[in-house]
């Protein structure tokens, strides 16, 4: 009874996310309950123009390309332009299309919307990014003495925006607490702060904007999305000296609702997880965490390499 139990707890969990994502992701006519119509027609002008944009990143880029997408951007463009989008936005998209018709009639590239690169080969010796990698562990003791300066957390906020996202979408959104009050609140709701949440003086909560996705191939991008946007957000942490432990955010569709409203969270944006995040205390532990055996995490699959499988 109890394992019958749990299968229909978990069918409840998947239904509730289809039908939240459905509604999210569709397109519907008129104001639909469910969905942010701007992130929506913002993220797939995006996706439409993006594509011109790399399609001259390419090696030898084709010539003329793109011409299919242009129809697409200008519907895009004159419904987001109705819906409000801000003009910086639908400039975006304009100088793509401009930037594709003067390549396709020229042969010239755009420096605007296809820069050259300003790649250096190395940008640290191993030294130094095994020394990094190696020295950043969970911190869970923090002083509580020593608040973080807001200025700083909004200049890591900023360097955690160039993480990667799918079709340069940048969904992800970090909404940060650091009133002793509201920190609390949401550490009531999750699980895994016991034993020493009272010394953490600020707390991420890493959300994905749903309507920025679209169709069933997309329906789990934006965890994997929030997923690298959180995971810079740590590592520059430990760069500007702040210690972090990462909380999960593995729970029910109705504590995520408990968690939004006392976030003031949109109902139409995912949490992907936590983050404590201060200034470690003097001497703090950590836990050991020993690593898997190489042979455990990496698999070379080259011709010259001897293939082990596990």
């Amino acid at each position: 009874m109890v394992n019958v139990y749990r299968r229909l707890a978990i069918a409840n969990e998947f239904i509730g996310d289809y039908c939240q994502y459905c509604r999210a992701t569709t397109w519907h006519r008129g104001e639909p309950n469910g969905q942010d119509r701007k992130e929506f027609l913002q993220s797939r002008l995006t996706l439409a123009y993006h594509g011109l944009e790399k399609g001259a990143s390419f090696p030898n880029p084709k010539r003329p390309y793109g011409q299919s997408r242009v129809p697409e951007i200008k519907t895009l463009l004159t419904l987001a332009s109705s819906a409000g989008i801000d003009a910086e936005k639908l400039s975006l998209a304009n100088s793509a299309v401009a930037a594709l018709e003067h390549y396709n009639s020229t042969g010239e590239i755009s420096d605007e919307v296809t820069p050259k690169s300003s790649w250096r080969e190395t940008a640290f010796d191993d030294e130094a990014i095994r020394s990094f990698v190696t020295s950043r562990h969970s911190v869970r003791n923090y002083r509580e003495d020593s608040p973080v300066d807001t200025d700083l957390i909004r200049t890591i906020a900023a360097e955690a925006a160039m993480t990667p996202s799918v079709c340069n979408r940048r969904s992800y959104r970090l909404h940060y607490f650091d009133d002793a009050g509201e920190v609390q609140a949401i550490l009531a709701l999750q699980n895994g702060n016991r034993g020493f949440g009272q010394t953490i003086p600020g707390l991420f909560v890493v959300t994905e904007r749903r309507s920025s996705f679209v169709g069933a191939g997309e329906r789990n991008q934006r965890w994997i999305d929030g997923g690298l946007f959180a995971m810079s957000l740590v590592w520059l942490c430990h760069a500007h000296g702040l210690g972090t432990c990462f909380l999960n955010w593995s729970q029910t569709n109705r504590r995520t609702s408990q968690l939004r409203k006392v976030c003031g969270i949109s109902r139409v944006e995912d949490v992907i997880t936590c983050i404590a995040v201060g200034h470690p205390a003097p001497g703090h532990r950590v836990a050991r965490s020993p690593l898997r055996p190489e042979s455990d995490t990496f698999i070379h699959h080259g011709r010259s390499a001897a293939h082990q499988r596990p």
